[in-house]
C-alpha cells in the first residue's frame, strides 16, 4: 500500500534528521517487545510447562473421572533457566520436602538468580546495551511468572492431558518468546545468551545449540525426579514412566521451539544471491552498500549472444529485501535467484551485537 510506504519513508527521514529521537524510539520499541516477550514465556511456562497446583485441581474438577490427578503435576521440562530451575528444584525433592506448593515462587526465583553468572558473560562477551534489554526480560519473566493469576490460566487453557498438544503450545509459545528478542537484537536470557555467544562466533543458526544444553537439561530433570519418586513421600505418586512420558513430550517441545527460533532468528542465516546484469557499474554499487564483497564471471546470454556479467554475492537473510530492491532500481532487467545456506566458512561480516 502506497500511503503505507510513504509513511515508512516520511518516519525513516525524520529519524534519521533526529538521532536522539531515533535512539529513544528504538529503545523504548525494544522495552515493550522485551515485556510481550517475556509474558508470552511465562503464560506458556504456566500454561502448557509447568502449571500450578491450583490450575490442576480446577481442570480435576472440570474433567470426568479419567481427568488428572488432583495431587500431582505433569510438567514438561522447559528450556533454558526456567529448565535448569525445574531440574534443581526436582534435586531438593530428592529429600523429604513438599516444594509443590511454592514451585512456581522458587522458579521465579531461580530463573532470575541462574541467569546473573551468564549476564555477567554477557555484559563482558557480547554487549552491556544487550545485557541491559536481556535483563529486562529476565525481569519481566520473573515477575509475570510469580504475578499472572491462576485463572487467567484455567479459565482461557485446558489441554493439560494432551501432552502432544501441550509440547506444541510450548515450543510455539518458547520459541515465539526467544524469537521476538533475537529479532530485536537482545534475548530472553540463560540458554539463549550462550548459545547467541557461541552462533556469533561460528557464524551458524542458535536454534542447535540451545537443543544441544536443553536436552543436558531433561536428562538431569528425569533422573533427579525418577530418584525423589523413591525416596520422597512427597514425590511418590509420580511413577517413572510417567516421568520419561513427559519428557519425551519435551522432545516435540524442544524441537518445535528451536524451528520457531530459527524462523523468526534471520539475523544468522546467510543466502547467496546470484545476479546476471548488463550494468557494469552494478557490483560497485553493492559492495558500497553491503559490508559484503562479491564475485564477477564475464559471461554471454545464449540467445541475445550479449555480454553480461554474472554476480556472485553471500549476504545475511535481513539483508536480502534491501539488495533485491537495489538491484531492481539500478537495472529493471536484470535476473536474479536466491540460494539458501547452510554454512559459510571463510571472512563473512557480521554486524556486532549493540
Amino acid at each position: 500500500m502506497k500511503w503505507l510506504t510513504d509513511a515508512e519513508d516520511k518516519t525513516s527521514s525524520f529519524l534519521i534528521d533526529h538521532p536522539k529521537t531515533k535512539k529513544w524510539t528504538i529503545w523504548v520499541g525494544k522495552f515493550i517487545i522485551e515485556a510481550i516477550s517475556a509474558f508470552i514465556f511465562a503464560y506458556g511456562f504456566r500454561a502448557f510447562i509447568s502449571p500450578t497446583i491450583e490450575c490442576v485441581k480446577v481442570w480435576a474438577a472440570q474433567a470426568s473421572s479419567s481427568g488428572p490427578d488432583p495431587t500431582t503435576v505433569n510438567a514438561l521440562i522447559s528450556g533454558g533457566a526456567s529448565g535448569i530451575s525445574q531440574a534443581i528444584i526436582k534435586f531438593i525433592e530428592i529429600f523429604p520436602v513438599d516444594l509443590i506448593e511454592h514451585e512456581k515462587t522458587l522458579v521465579s526465583i531461580l530463573y532470575f538468580v541462574i541467569n546473573v553468572p551468564i549476564l555477567l558473560l554477557s555484559w563482558f562477551k557480547i554487549s552491556k546495551q544487550f545485557t541491559i534489554f536481556t535483563l529486562i526480560n529476565v525481569g519481566f519473566v520473573s515477575l509475570f511468572n510469580q504475578i499472572i493469576p491462576d485463572d487467567w490460566i484455567y479459565n482461557v487453557v485446558n489441554i493439560y492431558n494432551d501432552h502432544l498438544a501441550r509440547a506444541i503450545f510450548a515450543g510455539i509459545t518458547t520459541g515465539v518468546s526467544s524469537g521476538l528478542a533475537l529479532m530485536i537484537g537482545t534475548s530472553s536470557g540463560g540458554v539463549d545468551v550462550i548459545s547467541l555467544y557461541i552462533s556469533e562466533k561460528k557464524s551458524t543458526s542458535v536454534g542447535k545449540y540451545s537443543l544441544i544444553a536443553n536436552t543436558i537439561t531433561v536428562i538431569c530433570y528425569v533422573l533427579f525426579s525418577a530418584i525423589g519418586s523413591k525416596t520422597n513421600d512427597y514425590q511418590s505418586s509420580m511413577k517413572v514412566d510417567n516421568i520419561v512420558t513427559m519428557a519425551l513430550y519435551t522432545v516435540v517441545y524442544f524441537f518445535v521451539s528451536s524451528q520457531v527460533v530459527d524462523i523468526l532468528n534471520i539475523k544468522n542465516r546467510k543466502q547467496e544471491l546470484q545476479i546476471i546484469t548488463s550494468d557494469s557499474q552494478l557490483a560497485t554499487v553493492l559492495i558500497r552498500s553491503f559490508p559484503h564483497s562479491c564475485s564477477i564471471i564475464d559471461s554471454k546470454g545464449a540467445f541475445s549472444g550479449k555480454k553480461n556479467f554474472f554476480l556472485i554475492m553471500v549476504i545475511s537473510k535481513s539483508e536480502v529485501k534491501k539488495a533485491v530492491k537495489m538491484v531492481k532500481e539500478r537495472d529493471p532487467l536484470a535476473f536474479m535467484t536466491i540460494v539458501d545456506i547452510n554454512q559459510v566458512y571463510g571472512r563473512f561480516y557480521i554486524k556486532p551485537i549493540e
